[in-house]
């Protein structure tokens, strides 16, 4: 029974984390688009001046913007909704317990393909972020949010014994 109170609880703290970052995202949208928009520039780029990834036109950051708060936004309401579910189900039988994990599991994969896909994958690695003065707050969260998210997935995918 602990485990579904603890699959509940942190499935809840990513999902928060997650509904916070991109309500500051969004709050903050001007300071938002031109980081989007300095992140993709291949400006302040000494160690590695060669990018491969091209300075995009002002829709595919828009595009980009986009595609990053939807996926924030997914992780965030899907991972509190996830977590109610869990939680109402924490006196189910084990198969409607495995069953009510779609969203949370949906929530937390989000998480994954936004902190370590787009983040780590497309700018860091794409575009270098990692030796911009301002890309050491991103490298390093987005590796910590994501592995949060991927091992809330892991600790959610395993069955009860």
């Amino acid at each position: 029974m602990i485990d579904r109170y603890l699959k509940a609880a942190v499935t809840a703290c990513v999902g928060l984390m997650a509904l916070l970052y991109v309500l500051h995202n969004i709050a903050n949208y001007p300071q938002a688009f031109e980081f989007f928009i300095y992140t993709t520039s291949h400006v302040d780029q000494e160690a590695y001046p060669v990018t491969l990834l091209p300075v995009p036109p002002t829709f595919l950051i828009i595009v980009g913007m986009i595609l990053v708060f939807s996926l924030e936004f997914v992780a965030g309401l899907g991972g509190l909704f996830g977590a109610w579910k869990l939680w109402s189900l924490r006196g189910a039988t084990p198969a409607e317990f495995e069953a009510g994990k779609k969203w949370a599991k949906i929530a937390m994969g989000s998480a994954v393909v936004v902190w370590w896909g787009l983040f780590q994958g497309v700018a860091i690695a794409g575009y270098q972020l990692w030796q911009m003065p301002l890309g050491q707050g991103p490298f390093d969260g987005s590796w910590v949010y994501g592995g949060m998210a991927m091992m809330v997935l892991i600790y959610l995918g395993q069955k009860e014994g």
